[in-house]
């Protein structure tokens, strides 16, 4: 029998009936009554302790099944992007070491490159992957922020992100972990679609002092055959992608080792998440840029100008949001800025209707021109 709360009025009329059913010399049980009340005291010590037995239950059961898996709470996520440092023309490569610190303008936040990057001889600007120097969803910034280097290359013009950095989140929540709990659970035969996507999200990119450089967020699992039956039956298409844009061929050389198996540092067998004898072939997501053309009208009281901006931010987060594969569709994105406090009304001229990618592509965000009028 499942276990159920009996409430403090249960209680009482338990001791009652059976007060009545043992004993004849007493006839008074109305409320208020000197038998009654000698009952209601520790009735409701005793409902007290129901309740706190069921609140403990509640909690430690997902506490127990979770610490039976080693299934902790994720920690927060630091935002993370590629800023583009541009210098002057110049006759040698120019270094942009790891370690670099991006300073945007009034935030508490930096944003510190993991690895090297080089500027070629000739070249004027690097995308350098940045990373916010804690966790958390405040360490999100817009599109277009100027930040300071320290230190700067030779020659510096500017550093700034063309894309929103979107991707930082805080510590997981408990229906958080419940979800992926329960994809966890589906991975655990391996060799399924599933398991695949789950392994090759498990991949984490680090720099040698274990900072977190970029991770597979987005997976595409195409099974050729079922499309065309002249494809052999054991190959998998995998398509990855880090959430943020440039996927590196470390990341994707990485996945590809969770997938297949490995043996880490101390020569120890990690199994893979494919099947037996099923060839998977893993690549990076290609990167469909997607440009925005529109115009906001505001309400009374309210600046276009500023409403535009919180457009072309939202819709870059909208473009960023999408899965490998997932189209832009018109209506989502109109009422994305009509959900804008402020907004009258909205055209989008570009693109002018739902724009769709292939299960090997990923929407990006392009250039935001969504202007106030």
């Amino acid at each position: 029998m499942a276990f159920q709360i009996k409430t403090f009025t249960a209680v009482v009329a338990s001791m009652l009936n059976r007060m009545r059913s043992t004993t004849t010399k007493i006839t008074d049980y109305r409320i208020g009554s000197v038998a009654r009340t000698l009952v209601e005291a520790p009735a409701i010590e005793i409902d007290q302790l129901y309740q706190q037995m069921f609140n403990g239950i509640k909690e430690a059961i997902p506490v127990a099944v979770y610490n039976t898996f080693n299934f902790a709470l994720q920690a927060a996520v630091p935002a993370s992007g590629n800023i583009r440092v541009t210098i002057t023309s110049n006759v040698a490569a120019v270094l942009v070491p790891a370690g670099t610190i991006f300073t945007p303008p009034s935030s508490p936040y930096t944003y510190i490159s993991a690895s090297d990057f080089t500027i070629p001889a000739g070249s004027t600007f690097v995308d350098v992957l940045a990373n916010a120097n804690v966790g958390g969803i405040a360490t999100n910034i817009p599109a277009s922020v100027a930040f300071a280097m320290n230190p700067a290359p030779a020659g510096f013009v500017s550093a700034a992100n063309a894309a929103a950095m979107s991707n930082g989140l805080d510590t997981e929540t408990d229906d958080q972990r419940k979800v992926r709990f329960n994809q966890y659970i589906q991975a655990l035969q391996r060799g399924t679609v599933a398991a695949l996507k789950y392994g090759a999200k498990t991949t984490v990119l680090r720099a040698s002092n274990g900072a977190e450089i970029e991770r597979v967020r987005l997976v595409s699992v195409v099974e050729p055959w079922i499309l065309d039956n002249t494809q052999p039956i054991g190959l998998v298409n995998m398509f990855v992608h880090n959430g943020v844009g440039t996927t590196s061929s470390g990341l994707v050389t990485l996945a590809n080792s969770v997938i297949y198996g490995y043996y880490d540092t101390f020569g120890n067998a990690v199994p893979g998440w494919k099947a037996a004898g099923v060839k998977v072939v893993l690549a990076a997501a290609t990167e469909v840029t997607q440009n925005i053309v529109g115009s906001v009208t505001a309400l009374a009281g309210y600046s276009s100008a500023a409403l535009a901006i919180t457009a072309n931010a939202a819709l870059a987060n909208y473009i960023l949001s999408l899965d490998i594969g997932a189209p832009f569709i018109e209506a989502e994105a109109i009422f994305l800025i009509m959900s804008i406090a402020g907004v009258a009304n909205c055209t989008l001229t570009t693109p002018a209707t739902d724009v769709t990618a292939t299960t090997a592509q990923k929407l990006m965000p392009g250039t935001m021109g969504m202007v106030g009028v």
